[in-house]
């Protein structure tokens, strides 16, 4: 599978499990409000994985785009992905951890082959997502200073603010899909599980 196609079914993979949580969570958002506790936290999560996963499309959208117009070089854009990426991974792994830990109770009180399933999927998703956070973090601070650090006088203090618009901007549009798609299937039927983003 070529790199291009592997981003493409990340991207969608992401976009589906997103919409997926918004779907899961806006159906449970009314009973867990009600209920509190463990069950609200659990939607919150839920809630918070699909900002994190519709944020990584628009993350990934505004470097295509930023690319092609020429307003991103390769620094620059690798600044950017990687002050996304610093900015959700604690949110990502303790939400992510969370959600797993819900999947196994569930597992363990339903013991169904689709809770098992989901149970799986979440455990390996966040086993990934750490030894991804540990290998590339170092990494992804270098990126940001790196893109911090290019340029010279107003091109650099340019390229900082684009930067940090365009990071802020994506977190920002995966918070709002989230809660407008949250808001839509709010008081629908419940149902018992959410999974993660990748």
């Amino acid at each position: 599978m070529t790199g291009s196609i592997w981003i493409l079914v990340i991207l969608l993979l992401n976009g589906g499990v997103s919409w997926w949580n918004c779907y899961v969570c806006g159906s449970n958002w009314v009973e867990a409000r009600a209920v509190g506790g463990f069950v609200f936290v659990i939607t919150w999560c839920g809630a918070v994985q699909a900002a994190i996963g519709f944020s990584m499309v628009a993350i990934f959208l505004e470097v295509q785009v930023g690319a092609a117009t020429g307003y991103l070089d390769t620094a620059a854009a690798n600044a950017l992905t990687s002050l996304w990426y610093i900015a959700i991974i604690v949110p990502a792994l303790g939400t992510g951890l969370a959600i797993s830990v819900h999947s196994w109770i569930v597992f363990y009180r339903t013991r169904s082959i689709a809770s098992l399933g989901i149970s799986a999927y979440n455990t390996l998703a966040e086993a990934h997502n750490v030894f991804r956070a540990i290998n590339t973090l170092p990494a992804a601070f270098g990126n940001v200073l790196k893109g911090v650090l290019t340029g010279r006088g107003d091109a650099k203090g340019r390229v900082i603010v684009v930067v940090i618009l365009l990071a802020v901007v994506a977190l920002l549009a995966g918070v709002l899909l989230t809660a407008v798609l949250i808001q839509k299937y709010a008081g629908m039927r419940p149902l018992p599980q959410l999974s993660r983003s990748l």
